[in-house]
């Protein structure tokens, strides 16, 4: 038990230690700055389709240039399965638009 709490210290810890480095300037680098730009991006499009069924077309437009630069912010900090995710994102968002206009 005293184990398995000194690692969940450890491990939110290290949550809050990440988070922080966020505040620091160093930090918001041209990577780090387009992977919030895609996270916020994908974010905005999926909680209103969870919380209110809502769907907006042209937010998928901004998932393609996002989830392009995040194919290229990956290859920088060599992320293979965030290449991966947003490859088919990018397959993902166009579907949603050509529906859209189908």
């Amino acid at each position: 038990m005293r184990r398995m709490l000194l690692t969940l210290r450890i491990f939110f810890s290290k949550i809050v230690d990440a988070i922080k480095s966020m505040s620091r300037r160093s930090y918001w680098n041209r990577a780090n700055s387009v992977e919030a730009w895609g996270f916020a991006t994908k974010i905005a499009i999926i909680f209103p389709g969870l919380l209110f069924g809502k769907q907006f077309w042209w937010l998928y437009i901004f998932a393609i240039a996002s989830s392009i630069a995040l194919i290229w912010s990956s290859t920088v900090k060599t992320l293979p399965t965030i290449i991966i995710f947003n490859a088919l994102w990018v397959f993902l968002a166009s579907a949603a638009i050509i529906k859209h206009f189908s």
